[in-house]
């Protein structure tokens, strides 16, 4: 018997259901969730999800949202959860639409560079179709969503050493959260990357953004548990510099957010210490 014919809704809805994937994994008093799902549609699609009365990811993003533009690619279903195990309802996630609640939506974005042809005719690419000043660099100070727990400024500090040891890694996420190529003058990169070690786990939430020929920034959230631990520590800093200040190093550094970050000046830096609310 011939199967009954789908409408294209019903396909695009089955499509985007099959495109969702969930990993999970618990060690150590933490349990870790990591999930994939399609790029945000580019309009309503009320009828092509779960029904009519649901409001689809687009719909949730412009209404919790006044930037005027997004990025070119969002993810608004990947996120990145870490669970303390023995406290229901303790936990930090990371996902797009938080993340993008962090950037401006009225202020043009703090570039300090000096006046050039090369940087007026960029600019003029990339802002020229704004209607109202917004942050065009979708720069996010954003460190995480915190739920059931308690944050405190901490001297306790993240180890870097310890995170170039050679260990066995028992789980591995990589979730992006956002992107955008700046009208084909650079990129800017939101992603999450997990390990957990025998003894500890790490995630690194990295913002890299280029201006080609102007600015590179780095806005990095780490985050790491000891096992048996019942806390976090986070550390989240900005570095940045001028391209101008960075021509001494291989042009492919200068493309990859993950070998740049090292050569540019740390501008601020704040540690926290997170801990589950114990009713």
């Amino acid at each position: 018997m011939r199967e009954p014919s789908r409408s294209a809704s019903e396909i695009l809805a089955h499509a985007r259901r099959s495109a969702r994937k969930q990993d999970e994994f618990t060690r150590g008093g933490f349990h870790f969730i990591a999930v994939w799902d399609h790029i945000l549609e580019s309009q309503c699609s009320h009828n092509a999800e779960e029904g009519g009365d649901v409001e689809c990811s687009r719909c949730l993003f412009e209404r919790s949202l006044s930037l005027p533009e997004l990025p070119e690619m969002v993810f608004p279903k990947n996120t990145l959860t870490v669970d303390f195990a023995q406290f229901p309802g303790c936990s930090i996630n990371f996902n797009a639409l938080d993340a993008l609640k962090m950037v401006s939506d009225n202020t043009l974005p703090d570039v300090q560079v000096a006046p050039s042809s090369v940087w007026q005719e960029s600019r003029q690419g990339i802002t020229g179709k704004m209607a109202h000043p917004f942050d065009w660099t979708f720069t996010s100070r954003y460190a995480g969503s915190i739920y059931g727990c308690t944050v405190e400024a901490s001297d306790e500090n993240i180890d870097l050493e310890r995170l170039k040891r050679q260990e066995p890694i028992g789980f591995y996420a990589q979730v992006t959260l956002y992107e955008d190529e700046l009208a084909d003058h650079g990129t800017a990169q939101m992603s999450v990357r997990l390990r957990v070690m025998p003894d500890f786990f790490f995630i690194l939430m990295r913002f890299y953004l280029r201006i080609d020929r102007v600015l590179v920034r780095v806005c990095d959230t780490r985050l790491l548990g000891d096992n048996g631990k019942d806390y976090m520590i986070r550390e989240w800093s900005l570095r940045e510099a001028k391209v101008a200040d960075l021509e001494h190093l291989p042009s492919e550094v200068l493309l990859d957010g993950n070998q740049v970050w090292a050569s540019l000046p740390i501008v601020e830096v704040k540690n926290e210490k997170i801990r589950p609310i114990v009713a």
